[in-house]
């Protein structure tokens, strides 16, 4: 299987999760299982682990009824982009603008955009 880093930002991965209480965080969420640069063992991966969950099931093991396994795909950037959003979302909340400087900068998120105020020149 040809496993990558899921958080290196700078290459097309596929993640498959787990979607299952998690006992240190008190909590269910995604938690990431492993990551590959190639689509067909990403969903390889995903059936073997949900056919395992199908069968573990139907032996009656106590498992999670809201537990199983999904996927996806991360395009390279996405993290960087990501934490641009964030960053003008957590911005904007507490009424700060930021610099033109860094607004020029950020690579926002393709569902994401922002508005400018422009001052009207003094003639």
């Amino acid at each position: 299987m040809a496993r990558v880093d899921p958080d290196d930002d700078s290459i097309e991965r596929f993640v498959v999760r787990r979607y299952a209480y998690d006992p240190e965080r008190h909590e269910r969420r995604h938690q990431v299982v492993a990551a590959f640069d190639n689509h067909r063992e990403y969903m390889k991966l995903i059936s073997k682990l949900s056919e395992d969950l199908k069968r573990r099931r139907a032996a009656g093991e106590s498992v999670d009824p809201k537990e199983h396994f999904n996927g996806v795909a991360l395009e390279p950037g996405y993290r960087r982009r990501h934490a641009a959003g964030h960053l003008l979302s957590s911005a904007s909340r507490h009424g700060v603008s930021l610099p033109d400087a860094v607004m020029d900068q950020l690579e926002l998120p393709s569902n994401m955009g922002f508005l400018r105020s422009v001052s009207p020149s003094s003639e």
